[in-house]
């Protein structure tokens, strides 16, 4: 037998309504005598329910429609005739009791924020746009387009410094700055290592006055649980003047790493990153550029805007793949295709 539970629930007793017995009025904890399994539907021991109460009778019991049964019940006073219920049965042998939550009972428990739940509830308050989704790098990454080895190794740099830098990551840089592994130099090249210093949170009485938040901080924030909801980052930027570029970067989680295998032994598996370029080029226009990383290595997929296009990276994939083997990358798999005109905006 389940044991009964605290408050805000109430454990009802049912009794099928062409039963003839002799009834008594109960309360939250104590059920009153009722029908056995074998008068009623055959319920599960712990699905839930959805009922209606219906009439009240003279012996201060109601109606109560469930799963098609009408059955008997000692409803509490504040719920009334046409109210819908959502009940869990909780003992099925030698009587049926369900399990009820009640809106007077939870009403009555109190629920504060936190300084910093208040400020996180301000925050989400604020309206959000598609931009405070997207990561915008002001300038561009390098003056000029890279043509040597050293200046392709630049962007590269860039491209990282622009995501480390860009706020996402305060709070994870500013624990390893208290543990000594990041400057205080580094921590100001941030956004929110630029901002002023605003007022602090003052309390007065029982009142807690927030200090304002700048805009910057509110953008910030946006992006941080877009991150979190969607775990995708975007990035939008010129690479350098007049080369503008959209990058995603995504991480997919494995479903089975949360199962245990059959063979109990423990897996590795932790999903994969996926990370999409889209961007404009003078002589080959729009290309879509995907990778997938797993522990088995990398899955390119280049999208052209004509078959001509496809055609002339195909004929260069050999280079790309030695190119990116020799810098100690995997290259699992290679697709060249035709993309829809859809796919870049």
């Amino acid at each position: 037998m389940i044991p009964h539970p605290v408050n805000p629930t109430v454990i009802l007793s049912a009794t099928p309504a062409d039963a003839v017995s002799q009834t008594r009025p109960v309360n939250a904890t104590t059920p009153v005598a009722d029908a056995t399994q074998s008068d009623t539907p055959a319920f599960i021991l712990g699905q839930k329910y959805r009922a209606q109460i219906g009439e009240r009778l003279a012996n201060g019991h109601s109606m109560v429609n469930v799963a098609g049964k009408w059955l008997q019940m000692r409803m509490p006073t504040s719920f009334h005739s046409g109210e819908l219920l959502e009940l869990t049965l909780i003992e099925q042998s030698p009587r049926l009791k369900f399990l009820l939550q009640t809106e007077t009972q939870t009403s009555s428990i109190t629920t504060t924020l936190s300084s910093t739940g208040k400020l996180i509830a301000q925050l989400l308050s604020q309206p959000d746009s598609p931009a405070a989704k997207v990561v915008n790098n002001p300038s561009p990454l390098l003056p000029t387009p890279p043509v040597t080895h050293a200046e392709k190794a630049q962007l590269l740099s860039q491209l990282q410094l622009a995501l480390v830098t860009s706020g996402l990551f305060y709070e994870a840089h500013l624990a390893r700055w208290l543990n000594g592994t990041r400057s205080l130099q580094q921590l100001r090249q941030e956004p929110q290592g630029k901002l002023p210093v605003l007022p602090s949170t003052t309390t007065t009485g029982h009142s807690t006055a927030t200090a304002p938040v700048a805009p910057q901080v509110t953008s910030l924030v946006q992006q941080q649980l877009h991150i979190l909801e969607t775990g995708t980052i975007q990035w939008r930027g010129e690479i350098w003047p007049g080369q503008n570029m959209d990058w995603d970067i995504t991480e997919f989680r494995d479903d089975h790493q949360k199962k245990e295998p059959a063979d109990h032994e423990v897996t590795q598996r932790a999903g994969y990153w996926q990370t999409c370029i889209r961007l404009h080029l003078p002589n080959l226009g729009k290309i879509i550029a995907t990778l997938k990383l797993d522990p088995q290595g990398i899955r390119i997929q280049l999208d052209a805007a004509s078959n001509e296009i496809t055609q002339q990276l195909g004929k260069e994939q050999t280079a790309l793949i030695d190119a990116m083997q020799s810098t100690g990358l995997t290259i699992h798999a290679i697709e060249i295709q035709q993309h829809e005109a859809t796919q870049i905006k």
